[in-house]
């Protein structure tokens, strides 16, 4: 047996080691006890944040279209314009201040912000949902790429099992079925590499800019906004003959109160966004956005009676088992390079 081979199955035993270590283990009280002192209290705090208003933002949303307002695009840029509004109140009792920055590199952020809005409504609009869900997936694997090629920012390869595990984990547990078009799989892809492009530029302007996530989404928000309003006759129906027309919604108190609730919800979302990619990274946004696919597919099922079986079930195990490990190797990451400093 030569060096290498000794060399790779060496390597070999090792990974055989770690996942049964990660099988035995995960859940010891001392393994816990561990992990959680490794945890940065306020990574943890943004990201429970994110997930929070994020679940919170599917369901009332939810809601909103059960209420007759289907205008997906225009509730979006209705959320652009509060969480400006809202920004400009948060400068003004001093939670921020506001930082003169390029105006061509927040554009281009805004731009990949409306982008990513309207692709991924037009792949929901032409594909069924278990081939939007799919295709919206493909995220993760095109950042990786993404970063290696364009920013030299490599995963490393302990990495790979557990993010294959959440992918395909959360394609198993929303799959519904695979009904493919030509028109909706060029807006899915499209759509996938402008929300790529969008996770990657959050983090990397942020440090270019020298900008927090606040100061950052006070141009964001309203580029967004401006850049998305053009686009609404097109992509909604604003005809006021039309009898699905926006100008034959009720209007109602109870209506208008619940299109402001999801609005200021989506300024938390926005905010949290730059937030957990600011402090991590991409990569870990997309897996803790998995995690909330799964747990809005449980929300679903739970309160609004869509149908659930045991592929779902198993595809929800997979991929909070791939959430796990994957969080698991960050902390020890983590943990690696403070002790090395």
């Amino acid at each position: 047996m030569n060096k290498q081979t000794k060399l790779e199955n060496v390597e070999y035993d090792k990974k055989v080691e770690n996942i049964h270590y990660f099988h035995q283990n995960l859940m010891s009280p001392s393994v816990i006890k561990e992990y959680w002192n490794a945890v940065d209290p306020v990574v943890a705090l943004v990201m429970v944040f994110n997930f929070t208003s994020s679940v919170s933002i599917v369901s009332v949303n939810k809601y909103v279209t059960q209420l007759g307002f289907r205008f997906m695009c225009t509730l979006t840029c209705i959320h652009f314009i509060v969480t400006f509004l809202g920004l400009v109140l948060c400068s003004y009792v001093g939670l921020f201040k506001p930082k003169k920055l390029d105006l061509f590199a927040a554009s281009r952020l805004a731009l990949g912000n409306m982008g990513f809005v309207v692709l991924t409504n037009l792949s929901l609009r032409y594909n069924s949902v278990g081939c939007y869900q799919v295709l919206k997936h493909l995220t993760t694997p095109v950042i990786v790429f993404i970063e290696a090629v364009f920013y030299k920012i490599y995963l490393e390869r302990k990495f790979y099992i557990p993010l294959t595990l959440v992918c395909v984990g959360v394609t198993v547990a929303t799959l519904t079925d695979l009904e493919l078009n030509f028109l909706g799989i060029f807006f899915g892809l499209t759509g996938v590499v402008v929300t790529s492009l969008y996770q990657v530029w959050c983090g990397t302007l942020q440090k270019s800019l020298e900008a927090n996530p606040l100061q950052l989404q006070y141009y964001i928000a309203p580029l967004a906004a401006i850049f998305l309003a053009p686009l609404l006759p097109i992509l909604e129906d604003y005809n006021p003959s039309s009898p699905s027309s926006i100008f034959q919604f009720d209007f109602t108190v109870k209506n208008v109160c619940m299109i402001l609730l999801s609005s200021l919800i989506a300024f938390c979302v926005n905010v949290s966004i730059f937030m957990v990619i600011g402090k991590t990274s991409a990569i870990t946004y997309n897996v803790l956005g998995h995690s909330k696919t799964c747990s809005i597919f449980l929300i679903g099922f739970l309160f609004f009676k869509q149908q659930f079986s045991w592929l779902n079930f198993s595809g929800i195990i997979t991929t909070l088992w791939g959430v796990f490990w994957y969080t698991k190797l960050k902390l020890e990451s983590s943990n690696s390079s403070s002790g090395k400093a």
